[in-house]
């Protein structure tokens, strides 16, 4: 593997199981999102009502609900990000107790909960299960992932975690000479980007409902992600371990701790995306 560099590029807008190491025994409560978010509420609960219930007994002075929720909230979410919860549960967590107190109010018929929760375990069952949560590719990336792809034909790329199938489906029609393939296991996702590359007809597209952990990327000339903080470590050493001389490994935000990209490319787009790159 080439030694590490600084080099921002502008990104042109045309076209085995391994061994579990001590740094993913270290993660593995990264892993449990769910868990960490309700321990938060449930601590912030018990502190904020609890010693609501005790200013109440002493003084004979109810502090107002929506005080409390709006605490409540804050505390939730404060204690999260503690314990480890990335930045964007910060506003659900503080959220929830809102939620919580309205479906207790307009009392909501409880087959609502039912529907509500079984559909978001089917659309984010990565981010509970794994850390991981859904990220859409935009335009201008896809754009950046075209200008990396080989320029020989018959190469084979590989979208780790492809949620509605979006990079495979627009690289598929730009590169029909190549062969791409989408893994996902979050149920609703899995449906829909295989519907859609039913109703796009691509013969060069392959939609494979399965962890991609399972799978060896050696035999990918160019492999994607879009993923989390959490699996990147773990994904690098797998990708080292069996990814092919000259391939090239593509995470979109997120690097490895501990081992600078090769080459990043900066997207111009709104969020100023940046895609770190390692070739093996």
């Amino acid at each position: 593997m080439q030694a590490a560099r600084c080099c921002i590029l502008k990104a042109p807008m045309a076209a085995l199981e391994m061994p579990e190491s001590a740094g993913q025994r270290a993660a593995a409560h990264k892993r449990m999102p769910l868990v960490l978010a309700l321990a938060a509420q449930v601590l912030g609960g018990i502190l904020v009502f609890g010693t609501a219930f005790v200013i109440t007994r002493i003084t004979a002075w109810p502090l107002p609900l929506i005080t409390l929720l709006v605490i409540h909230g804050g505390i939730a979410a404060l204690l999260g990000r503690r314990m480890g919860l990335a930045n964007w549960w910060m506003p659900i967590q503080a959220a929830f107790p809102f939620c919580v107190a309205a479906a207790l109010t307009w009392q909501v018929p409880s087959w609502v909960y039912l529907v509500v929760f079984v559909g978001l375990v089917l659309v984010f069952w990565n981010s509970a299960r794994g850390g991981v949560p859904l990220y859409l590719t935009n335009t201008r990336t896809k754009a950046a992932l075209a200008a990396l792809l080989p320029k020989e034909a018959n190469f084979r790329f590989a979208d780790l975690g492809c949620g509605l199938g979006g990079p495979v489906l627009s690289l598929s029609r730009v590169r029909p000479d190549g062969y791409f393939t989408g893994f996902e296991t979050a149920p609703a996702l899995f449906l829909m980007a295989w519907l859609r590359r039913r109703l796009s007809g691509g013969a060069n597209i392959e939609i494979i409902f399965s962890d991609f952990w399972s799978q060896n990327l050696g035999e990918f000339d160019v492999v994607y992600c879009f993923l989390s903080p959490v699996p990147m470590p773990a994904l690098f050493e797998k990708a080292r371990l069996q990814m092919k001389p000259g391939s090239l490994l593509v995470s979109n935000s997120f690097e490895v701790p501990g081992t600078p990209a090769d080459d990043i490319l900066e997207v111009d787009d709104a969020r100023n995306t940046k895609l770190h790159l390692w070739r093996m």
